[in-house]
């Protein structure tokens, strides 16, 4: 088991991969286009779940709410699926939104208007995953995506 100083040095680690500047051009305006970056996410993710340190995930935040709004940006342009690294940090956001203060339902609203066929099946089992929290915390945001949801729900029929 790792100690908590390797932790910090981990999650510093891949903080610094997400920058803009850490990474070509290319991924820096569209972060999907480097895999790295969403294991760096979910690295970061498992390592606050792990330690449950509000500092860490005090560290964290910034840089992921900066990736997750450079991927949103990147969504019109993007050559690759910007879908399962927007899961992978509102995941991030549902379950430490508390901890930094983060309002999660208009990022919610942002990834629910993204229609992409490769992430239906992950967003299905995001919604199954969360689906208490989106009923306590977001009782309004479902039902306003319902025609979205049953559109998801077909596409992962089909495969």
């Amino acid at each position: 088991m790792a100690k908590m100083g390797e932790k910090v040095g981990d999650l510093d680690f891949h903080l610094r991969s997400l920058g803009p500047n850490a990474r070509v051009s290319s991924s820096a305006s569209d972060p999907a286009s480097d895999p790295h970056i969403l294991q760096s996410v979910r690295k970061i993710y498992e390592l606050c779940k792990e330690e449950g340190s509000e500092d860490l995930v005090a560290r964290a935040y910034p840089q992921i709410k900066k990736l997750f709004h450079r991927s949103v940006l990147a969504l019109p342009n993007s050559q690759t699926s910007n879908g399962l690294l927007l899961l992978t940090i509102l995941q991030f956001f549902l379950d430490f939104g508390e901890v930094v203060l983060h309002d999660a339902d208009p990022s919610l609203r942002t990834f629910f208007q993204f229609e992409d066929l490769v992430v239906a099946e992950a967003t299905l089992d995001f919604i199954n995953q969360n689906k208490k929290k989106f009923l306590t915390s977001f009782p309004t945001l479902l039902p306003q995506f319902f025609p979205l949801l049953l559109k998801l729900i077909a596409w992962n029929d089909t495969k």
